[in-house]
């Protein structure tokens, strides 16, 4: 029962005008993104003779990406339950030897699988926008680009779960669709804005150059004089580089919060493989390979574990979320 639910359920969304102007939206956005990162950096390449790798033109896709894919995503499924309620066949539906458990599970299955094709579509698209437009892409950058996509398509089903999760606890699909809007904009705008306010007030006040420093040299300076200005400014060095880390790790920590913020970070690391963890990337080089290493897949997930924990982990809850709301909810 829960496999043709699921059926209907993907085949109604493949075929329903609202998906396709969605998909082909999202597809639009994403093909313009390429198209702007591409063009701006077609004047140095050029000079250059280089041909820019995968991460450095999908870096642009990302953000947009994270954007249209969330809210395309919600609109898919913000009436999965509540169109149901209104039409009157979710009382019909569940006069028939059917659990409530087996229609939700076959309605996000069958979103699930609706936002597969799209993720590979998509996919498909970009790789072939990619290598029609003169980008360096190789099987290396192939399946970077790839597990890319494994994580949208996540990041899609994640948002997906959230509109059947508010669905199901909404009366009307109206109230569904902005309370599902509310709480996209809130993780993708609020945490962004308070990690600052919130990293200031942990980190202190910002270190200040040593005014001694910056007005005492002079051409008559003894010995002594110049080694306490460099001392000052050593002292400074040390205090702003704490203070920067203490300030960068707080903003990261409260972003990490948020699935959004989640995805791209991930994204970075995927895409790019010289992309580091925080002290690799700020305070370490290597005094006799000063150029950037070159990490494996595998090292460069483990450089975003912490996000993939979470973004999984907002997953699970917004399936959870879906589930319990639809199966204790009054059928009316």
């Amino acid at each position: 029962m829960i496999g043709a639910i699921a059926v209907k359920e993907f085949r109604d969304y493949m075929t329903s005008r609202r998906f396709l102007i969605l998909f082909g939206f999202l597809l639009l956005i994403t093909l313009l993104a390429l198209a702007q990162v591409k063009t701006g950096m077609m004047s140095w390449m050029t000079e250059e003779g280089e041909s820019p790798e995968v991460y450095e033109v999908m870096w642009g896709v990302t953000h947009y990406l994270s954007l249209v894919g969330g809210i395309f995503a919600l609109a898919l499924g913000f009436d999965a339950i509540t169109r149901e309620r209104e039409d009157r066949t979710l009382k019909v539906l569940m006069g028939h030897p059917v659990y409530r458990d087996q229609i939700i599970l076959g309605k996000l299955i069958g979103g699930a699988m609706t936002l597969a094709v799209a993720a590979f579509i998509t996919f498909l698209v970009v790789l072939g926008t990619l290598m029609w437009m003169g980008v360096s892409v190789d099987g290396t950058s192939t399946i970077r680009l790839a597990v890319y996509f494994v994580f949208a398509y996540l990041y899609l089903l994640l948002f997906f779960a959230i509109a059947v999760a508010f669905s199901a606890h909404s009366k009307s699909s109206g109230n569904a669709l902005m309370y599902a809007l509310i709480f996209f904009l809130a993780i993708t705008i609020v945490f962004d804005a308070i990690a600052p306010i919130v990293a200031n007030h942990v980190a202190g006040p910002q270190p200040q150059p040593p005014q001694e420093a910056l007005t005492g040299y002079h051409e008559n300076m003894t010995l002594e004089e110049m080694e306490e200005m460099e001392k000052l400014w050593k002292e400074y060095e040390e205090q702003a580089n704490e203070w920067s880390k203490k300030y960068f790790e707080t903003v990261e920590t409260i972003t990490s919060l948020s699935p959004t913020s989640d995805f791209e970070q991930i994204s970075q690391y995927v895409l790019n493989p010289h992309a580091r963890s925080w002290d690799e990337a700020v305070y370490y080089v290597n005094p006799e390979n000063p150029e950037e290493p070159e990490y494996s897949l595998t090292e460069s997930l483990s450089f975003a574990k912490k996000e993939i924990i979470f973004l999984l982990a907002y997953l699970i809850v917004s399936f959870v979320a879906a589930y319990l709301g639809f199966v204790r909810a009054e059928i009316r």
